[in-house]
């Protein structure tokens, strides 16, 4: 067989994994991978996602080897279109499954037996705003020239080492206490300006009088 041939027949074995693998990266929040990292972590996925499949078609496969019977051409892969819309529906499901396991942190689970103390998320940054924050969540930010920002949470960064944060009805906090308005539907903190600290308030708390 063709090396060309061969590689392209594996590439297309290997599909599933690197599909999920692709679907997760893009929808969930994860650290940073190197490419060694993505190509083991689609093959694991490849290897789940067939396990999964199999059962549910008899332990058939999508595809079958198919030899010449004159012995004369190459051994060839013959693939069943049947059989790959399961297969589709089984990666399609099982990215769904890895998705909802990193975004709502089911390390729990293992954190409760006492095997590990990590949670599936890349850094406190994100356990933080995806566990404690909500959605309008008033926050007082800190920034390294000492000044002070409270506005309402709409978004922020998927890293730590980026650290911005998007600041709805913004104010900036005075000398004494109170707020003066920033113009405009709200502000955006980089990680240029130096965010020293953020404090989730409660709702009245962030009612301080205005300057």
């Amino acid at each position: 067989m063709p090396g060309t041939l061969l590689a392209l027949q594996i590439l297309l074995i290997l599909l599933p994994g690197f599909s999920a693998a692709y679907v997760v990266q893009a929808l969930a929040t994860r650290r940073a991978q190197s490419d060694l990292e993505r190509v083991i972590e689609a093959i694991v996925f490849s290897f789940v996602v067939y396990v999964c499949y199999m059962p549910l078609n008899h332990g058939k496969l999508p595809f079958h080897i198919q030899p010449d019977p004159a012995g004369k051409a190459e051994t060839t892969v013959v693939w069943e279109p049947s059989q790959l819309v399961w297969l589709g529906i089984v990666t399609a499901v099982f990215s769904l499954l890895a998705i909802v396991y990193i975004r709502f942190d089911f390390n729990r689970l293992f954190q409760w037996l006492n095997l590990t103390e990590r949670t599936t998320r890349n850094s406190i940054w994100n356990d933080v705003f995806e566990t404690e924050a909500i959605k309008a969540q008033p926050l007082q930010v800190e920034l390294a020239d000492g000044r002070s920002v409270i506005g309402l949470l709409h978004y922020y960064s998927d890293a730590a080492e980026d650290a911005s944060i998007y600041l709805a009805d913004a104010s900036w906090v005075d000398s004494e206490g109170g707020k003066v308005p920033i113009p405009g539907a709200g502000i955006l903190l980089t990680k240029a300006c130096g965010i020293r600290s953020i404090s989730l308030l409660n709702p009245a708390d962030a009612s301080v009088p205005m300057a």
